[in-house]
């Protein structure tokens, strides 16, 4: 993959007004499980349906006419379900999309791989990095997930995704972790056996957030949260998780060693410093049914994509949205979603010296430095 592609990305650090460089598309409700911990959980028991392969079509013309995008996310639900996703896939990769990040329970069996395999091969231009999740040992798991035999079912997953990906230049396989009151305890251990046994391209830890199914869920100890932040970084020190092969990964790595401080100092409610949100500036939401939030925590719309046609730019150029990035800044919003505090650590040019530094030790290394795989 050619790193000058990336270069029309690197302004946006200093000039706020633009088109979004992020975003994360719900192509669904539906999902076969009930995870406890869900965000998204009234929208999945309601089976809520996305956005149809024309609307998506529209949604992806319109954002290339603003400008480039970077990174593209598929929610859900289950985004697997849908056999039309590789169509949504090329809706976005015929303009030159960077980076799909897919995240999947990995119960979905063959037609995963099927989908996965016609996404690779119809995009060769955009890295696809497919993350299974995983919410600690097989009880723990299946209980959290509400599928008994779950947790084998996705080490299955993963173990078949690897073998696609062996060769490719374009496909990456990771796994996914949130941490729970209920996993805290055993979760820094069982990433360490998953990465040991599975070898995954990279390991993405969240802290759950949001209005989970069970509130209790949420009450997670920092500490803990960290601890396995912690086991994630001496495992790429060790060399046993490589990160994605994409160009500068090694940067990604120092993005989000600084983005799990922040989140983890933000949790405890006393950040040492205030990140300006790029949410609804560098980013944007679109759940189903057609709405758009600048991201999947502050419950507030930009307005709905399906009264403009599925043309992004109309929403995003409007007034509303205007006043709505003025209230994110006045207000110095700030939350623990780690998708958002990624953009916020990269873009902002405080950070540029530290990052370059990390990135440069890492380069002399030969070692990247420690940090999650979030969405590339």
């Amino acid at each position: 993959m050619n790193p000058l592609r990336y270069l029309p990305f690197v302004k946006r650090g200093l000039v706020r007004r633009g088109p979004p460089l992020h975003l994360t598309l719900f192509v669904t409700g539906a999902c076969n499980a009930r995870c406890r911990h869900c965000f998204h959980w009234e929208e999945v028991a309601a089976g809520v349906p996305g956005p149809s392969v024309d609307d998506v079509r529209k949604l992806a013309d319109s954002a290339a006419r603003m400008g480039p995008l970077l990174w593209v996310s598929f929610g859900g639900g289950e985004p697997f379900l849908r056999k039309d996703l590789p169509e949504l896939a090329s809706a976005f990769g015929r303009h030159g999309l960077r980076h799909l990040a897919i995240p999947t329970n990995g119960l979905v069996e063959k037609q995963q791989h099927d989908i996965a395999e016609a996404m690779v091969t119809g995009n060769p231009d955009t890295y696809v990095s497919v993350s299974v999740s995983f919410d600690g040992p097989p009880d723990i798991h299946d209980s959290i997930r509400q599928v008994p035999g779950g947790h084998a079912r996705s080490m299955a997953s993963v173990r078949a995704y690897r073998e696609q990906a062996a060769g490719r230049r374009n496909m990456g396989v990771g796994i996914n972790l949130t941490v729970t009151s209920e996993n805290q305890h055993v979760l820094a251990e069982h990433l360490e056996e998953l990465v040991l046994e599975l070898r995954p391209d990279n390991v993405t830890v969240n802290l759950a957030r949001g209005t989970a199914m069970e509130r209790h869920l949420l009450d997670v100890d920092v500490d803990r949260y960290l601890e396995v932040v912690a086991t994630k970084q001496r495992l790429m020190e060790e060399g046993a998780l490589p990160y994605f092969d994409f160009p500068f990964a090694k940067l990604a790595t120092a993005r989000d060693r600084m983005m799990y401080r922040h989140v983890a100092d933000v949790a405890r409610g006393a950040p040492r410093r205030h990140l300006p949100c790029t949410a609804g500036s560098l980013s944007a939401v679109v759940f189903e049914d057609g709405e758009v939030h600048p991201c999947e925590i502050l419950g507030r719309s930009l307005g709905n994509l399906a009264d403009v046609d599925w043309d992004l730019g109309r929403l995003w150029d409007a007034p509303a949205a205007d006043a709505l990035r003025d209230e994110i800044r006045d207000t110095k919003c700030t939350c623990t979603w780690e998708c958002a505090q990624a953009d916020n650590v990269l873009f902002h040019p405080r950070n540029w010296a530290k990052l370059a530094l990390a990135t440069a030790g890492a380069s002399r290394a030969g070692t990247p430095p420690p940090g999650p795989a979030a969405r590339p």
